[in-house]
């Protein structure tokens, strides 16, 4: 009896306390979509979808979402202005074709037409839907007077903010880019070193809210953020954790901005915008196409990081990937996106070899490009897990 009583004392004062009936948190469920030689991370918490990248453009990523069943991204990152990450966002207002497809006009300011069901980009409210039609009745500018689109049969996904880093170069892609956005008044923002997203659904305290895509901290804006504070929610984080995180939310996962600091004034690979992962005792880092002088330059502000799961930087380029970076962050699995064949050599040999050494195990090591899209699971008392 003095035995039990010992341990039911130990058990109190560690804190474990068991509620009868309480929900179990899910993962956050991670893929890396095969879009060939580029990247596309979709996340999935609970439900609610977002995008880091949307790999290059033709390749049907937005078909690849509707296969899934995603009719809503919460937001999109693009990491950088390269085609290969930001090209699919493009697609936006191609898909479809052909006479009566939506197309954004130079003025950027309204939809000429879109008088096809089941074609081109539609807008609801602050964002956009691909590759389908928007709901009955809602009005679209058309020549300065209210259009009505009625409902269609083809899928449709929905939009609602594009966040975007503070990259120089890329004129082209960036211009596309933002030309697509403006012209459907769709929300940008720049992100930097200090900023935190939210995508809550997975792993919340059932009955008290969640939190969507509203970064901390103003950037160097590029749109108008809009949307209800209350239903979007926002963090606040100095890119080492979020701070100011409403107390009603449960272990949400979070999404801090570690690459670029404001300060930093970069074009093209350098300027990938870094993102960490924290779900509990998961966590997961998305590089873009950082090359090996950001990795170390990351190094110095975070010398602490350290991810259960990589992204390999830069589709793993002899550029990038250096020992020091990889051993740093000691992941138990890497991920690189490429595409079958491709012209650069990527993944180079040499990197494979570090990431054999510091994983311990090839098998810890997924290519897009021999094993296709790649999934794994974040689960916040567990860890990392394949999802087989």
């Amino acid at each position: 009896m003095l035995a039990f009583v010992a341990i039911f004392a130990l058990v109190a004062s560690c804190g474990f306390v068991i509620e009868e009936g309480a929900p179990e948190p899910s993962p956050l469920r991670v893929t890396f979509l095969d879009v060939g030689q580029g990247l596309a991370v979709l996340l999935d918490c609970g439900g609610r979808y977002a995008m880091y990248d949307m790999g290059p453009d033709s390749v049907g990523v937005v078909d690849s979402l509707v296969a899934r069943g995603v009719d809503t991204l919460e937001w999109v990152v693009v990491s950088h202005n390269h085609r290969d990450h930001a090209g699919g966002f493009m697609e936006l207002a191609g898909r479809g074709g052909g006479s009566g497809s939506a197309r954004v006009e130079g003025s950027l300011s309204r939809v000429e037409s879109l008088s096809r069901v089941g074609g081109g980009l539609s807008q609801a409210g602050n964002g956009l839907f691909l590759g389908g039609t928007v709901p009955r009745d809602v009005g679209l500018a058309r020549g300065g007077s209210a259009g009505v689109v009625r409902a269609g049969d083809a899928p449709r996904v929905y939009v609602r903010r594009l966040y975007v880093g503070p990259d120089t170069s890329g004129g082209f892609i960036r211009d596309s880019v933002l030309r697509v956005a403006r012209g459907f008044g769709f929300p940008v923002d720049t992100l930097v070193r200090g900023m935190s997203l939210g995508l809550a659904a997975c792993g919340v305290v059932a009955g008290i809210g969640d939190v969507g895509g509203l970064p901390s901290g103003d950037g160097d804006s590029l749109g108008q953020l809009s949307g209800d504070a209350d239903a979007i929610g926002q963090f606040s984080g100095d890119g080492e954790g979020s701070r100011g995180l409403s107390s009603n939310i449960g272990d949400a996962p979070r999404f801090d901005v570690l690459w670029p600091p404001d300060y930093v004034r970069e074009g093209g690979n350098p300027a990938s915008v870094v993102v960490r992962v924290e779900f509990g005792a998961a966590s997961l880092l998305l590089t873009g196409d950082l090359d090996s002088a950001g990795e170390r330059r990351l190094l110095e502000l975070s010398p602490t990081l350290s991810a259960g799961l990589l992204q390999v930087p830069h589709h793993g380029s002899a550029g990038s990937s250096s020992l020091r970076f990889i051993s740093r962050v000691a992941p138990d699995y890497a991920v690189v996106s490429v595409g079958a064949g491709n012209a650069y050599g990527h993944p180079r040999e040499e990197v494979v070899r570090k990431y054999a050494y510091v994983l311990g195990d090839t098998a810890r090591f997924f290519r897009t490009d021999l094993q296709g899209s790649v999934g794994f699971e974040l689960w916040p008392d567990i860890g990392v897990v394949v999802d087989e």
